[in-house]
């Protein structure tokens, strides 16, 4: 039978496309067994209807022509009120960044700046091969180049290239110490350079050193400038200070400079860059509006890169609807930023859209363009679509950038194609495209990941020799791959080799060895590792966080449940010894919690991230579930629920009303289910796959199946289900058993309606691929152990482990049993009608 078409995703959000569903219609409507059901040929029914391409963006079309955009934020606040979801609560697939894209193709820059004569670039080069207390050096190299120097456009110059190229602060102000008194005694000239070195102490991530330069400049009367102020501003905010940052922007203002749309779109821009929070950066934008400002495309650029750094779609289509309607013209950066934001959320249809429209614009796709889309389909695993994007821009003669090609290297390596990586490399060469650090991250990266360590050396040898400087994430990527190799004391190596680079660490590698000691059995230890990032300035994210709850309690399961020698619960002990030995000097180990306490710890964990202002998203819901189903106190679970509700009442709440049996708890849970048809594939299966194995778990069978079948209606995995083959392996233990009855019941009505059965019908569970015994899925074990349970006349396929398959005349027969609906029909272990005590948590039950 044909799969149904898919939902059509439109970037209009006047109108959810869930509205166009048949959302609520349960596809199996059997609670009693009842001996001649009739048959559902598929449970979904999608809405069909596609939008004309000219109307695809205009979501604000209706909207009168003397809107303005202040009316516009107020109409449409980006603060949602509690009964929807945060735009955050999608999936945060990793702290790692595979690239930092150069997104200057169509893109000016805030500040202009020129090229530098040749004289510049001389002196330049020259003073990045020094040392960074070669101050000597420095001194009279630029005593040599005095006389071919220009005032003060040349220093600035130099000043801006060091922001970009080098690694110790200390060179920087060296220069601009010694080139301070060549360009005389001008406020104009000396002004200018104060705000290139305050701009390139930023990009080095030392605004306090940017801080005492600026207010060295305003105490000798040059730096009270627009300019200065504006360069400051900047720099707090990339380094994710934004509050610093508008305390700058409010002093200027008390010191009478009016701040222009240059200055806020350094500070808007830099606040994206920074990670400053969305709600912070379009407070931002609110402001320059109430000063009367009015914004230009570089504005609207830079709210939506803010926009796709926080994987926020919803936001950036209302940004991208509103340079429509206010007529400015969209550039090739504004698409391919647009197309960014939409990869991000996993929308690669969308993303196509996109690109026709900029067809239909006359603005054609460049090599950026190309990039976003391949790394949008290899973040998805649909590596055959990325290479085609690849031959496409080869026939079109797309010149490759190394960011193009760096994406490339990671795809053939995460699919063990060894040789295409040696041709990627040498069309690198041969086109003049140098490996950078990011290159390398990614070849150790995929090299690292197949075991093979011989060639991670061979790695980081060649970058020694080629003189290319390992970067944080080199180290984060390093000690994530020993560990998966049970190489512990390299890992442990490698931290302390970080410890003395000098690099400043950050939350990618923190994140990293948070993971490490969480996964090794060291819980405690990764939760004071939280204590010590705040200690060194560094703010968790979602993902430190997601990491530590995850943690709790699933070493000591799979402890108990047996550990295979050699597998990597079973070298536990082997770890901690290497760990303890060379990280752990100093620090006494604290004693792991029993079992019941680590729920309550997973709630300290949980409220620690409400009070720093990290919004938790389906990840932190995913590990939460998964840890009370790991849980074998239904009293516990329930608790822990019942706390969180204070926390999000319309998801835990939710989640705990299912699970105690509230009948009227699903109305609040079709109104979730469907915001969440709004999000992307990958956040909707994780919330479902979670809430189903939770229900299951503990004794909530119908209920997991309705949560599970409420799901396959909204097409949350692809093709799961047709009349005569069931695919789960996309799906968890509870989802996959769940609806596994309702499959078998649906098929028992085609059966009794008269209706022949094909020659065979298939259940995938998939094989198991990840396993280190192939075959030995836990999914497909799970499901081999049911149908052997019901007695269903499904045995293995010969030739595809992963494939169960039973005879369409033997199945019939079975399915004509007597006994085979009984056996098929699930019911929950506990129903309660509502009771108003149950509305408002116990808020004395736990202790903080």
């Amino acid at each position: 039978m044909a799969s149904p078409t898919p939902p059509h995703y439109t970037l209009n959000a006047s109108k959810p496309h869930h509205q166009a569903t048949a959302a609520h219609n349960h596809p199996l409507p059997i609670k009693h067994p009842i001996p001649h059901p009739k048959p559902i040929s598929t449970p979904f029914n999608p809405a069909s209807s596609s939008p004309a391409t000219s109307t695809l963006f205009n979501a604000s079309s209706s909207s009168s022509s003397s809107r303005t955009p202040s009316r516009l934020i107020q109409d449409q606040p980006f603060l949602h009120p509690r009964a929807r979801l945060n735009p955050e609560f999608r999936r945060t697939r990793s702290t790692r960044v595979v690239s930092k894209r150069n997104l200057t193709s169509g893109r000016p820059n805030n500040f202009a700046r020129s090229t530098g004569s040749a004289a510049a670039n001389q002196c330049l080069t020259r003073i990045l091969n020094f040392g960074p207390k070669d101050t000597h050096a420095i001194n009279s190299t630029l005593t040599s180049f005095r006389a071919s120097l220009t005032v003060p456009d040349d220093y600035c110059f130099i000043l801006h290239a060091l922001g970009d190229h080098e690694r110790y602060p200390e060179k920087v102000l060296t220069f601009f110490n010694s080139a301070m008194p060549v360009v005389g005694t001008g406020k104009i000239e000396r002004g200018k350079l104060l705000t290139a070195v305050i701009g390139s102490l930023g990009k080095l991530g030392r605004p306090e050193l940017a801080k005492e330069v600026f207010e060295s400049g305003v105490s000798k009367g040059y730096g009270n400038t627009v300019f200065a102020h504006t360069a400051l501003i900047s720099a707090f905010a990339r380094n994710g200070l934004a509050g610093e940052a508008m305390e700058v922007l409010g002093t200027m203002k008390s010191r009478g400079l009016k701040p222009t749309t240059i200055t806020y779109n350094a500070l808007i821009d830099a606040c994206g860059k920074g990670g400053a929070d969305l709600q912070f950066t379009l407070r931002v934008f609110r402001d320059m509006l109430h000063d009367g400002l009015c914004p230009d495309r570089k504005t609207f650029n830079s709210l939506l890169a803010a926009c796709s750094r926080a994987g926020n779609l919803e936001q950036a289509r209302q940004v991208f609807d509103e340079m429509i309607h206010l007529g400015i013209g969209r550039d090739i950066y504004t698409y391919n930023t647009f197309i960014d934001a939409i990869c991000k959320c996993g929308n690669m249809d969308l993303a196509g859209q996109v690109v026709l429209d900029m067809h239909a614009n006359n603005i054609h796709p460049n090599v950026v363009t190309y990039s976003t889309l391949i790394d949008g389909f290899s973040k998805l695993e649909r590596y055959d679509e990325a290479l085609k994007l690849y031959q496409k821009m080869k026939t079109l003669r797309i010149p490759l950038d190394r960011v193009c090609y760096n994406t490339l290297l990671s795809i053939f390596a995460k699919v063990s194609k060894y040789d295409e990586i040696d041709r990627i490399c040498e069309e690198m060469h041969a086109s003049g495209v140098e490996k950078d650090v990011v290159t390398y991250n990614s070849l150790i990266n995929g090299y690292g990941k197949q075991g093979q360590f011989e060639k991670v050396d061979s790695l980081i040898k060649e970058m020694r020799e080629k003189g290319v400087q390992p970067s944080v994430l080199t180290y984060s990527t390093l000690i994530d791959i020993y560990c998966k190799a049970g190489l512990y004391e390299y890992a442990a190596n490698t931290f302390l080799e970080f410890r003395e680079s000098g690099l400043k660490p950050d939350v990618v590698l923190y994140s990293s060895f948070i993971d490490i000691l969480a996964k090794n059995g060291f819980i405690e230890w990764a939760v004071w590792l939280l204590d010590e990032m705040k200690l060194a300035g560094i703010r968790p994210n979602v993902v430190t966080y997601n990491t530590v709850i995850d943690a709790f309690g699933k070493t000591r399961v799979e402890e108990e449940e047996g550990a295979e020698p050699g597998d990597k619960v079973g070298m536990g002990m082997v770890a901690r010894g290497q760990i303890v030995g060379h990280i752990g000097r100093g620090i006494a180990e604290r004693p792991i919690r029993e079992r019941g306490g680590e729920l309550f710890c997973i709630l300290e964990v949980f409220q620690r991230m409400v009070q720093q202002g990290i919004r938790p998203n389906v990840v932190t819901f995913s590990a939460i579930l998964n840890a009370c189903s790991r849980c074998n106190s239904f009293e516990d679970a329930s608790l822990l629920l019942e706390q969180l509700r204070l926390f999000d009442n319309l998801v835990y709440g939710m989640a705990h009303g299912l699970l105690m049996g509230y009948t009227d708890s699903w109305a609040q849970a079709h109104s979730l289910f469907d915001q969440l048809m709004q999000m992307d594939s990958s956040t909707s299966s994780a919330f479902y796959n979670a809430l189903t194995d939770m229900l299951w778990h503990f004794g909530q069978r119908l209920g997991a199946q309705r949560v599970v079948l409420e799901g396959v209606n909204r097409r949350v995995w692809e093709n799961a289900w047709s009349e005569f083959t069931l695919d789960l392996h996309l799906m968890s233990y509870g989802a996959a058993l769940a609806v596994l009855h309702a499959w078998l019941l649906n098929v028992r009505s085609i059966v009794f309606c008269g209706r022949p059965l094909p020659d065979f019908l298939s259940i995938l569970t998939g094989w198991g691929k990840h396993s280190k015994v192939a075959g030995a899925s836990t999914l497909r074990r799970a499901v081999e152990a049911l149908l052997s349970r019901i007695g269903a006349p499904f045995q293995p396929e010969r030739f595809n482990i992963g494939r169960f398959v039973s005879p369409g005349p033997v199945l019939s027969a079975w399915l004509l049993g007597p006994s085979t609906a009984y056996s098929l029909l699930l019911a929950d272990e506990r129903a309660t009608l509502p009771n108003p005590s149950h509305l408002i948590p116990r808020l004395h039950a736990l202790q903080l």
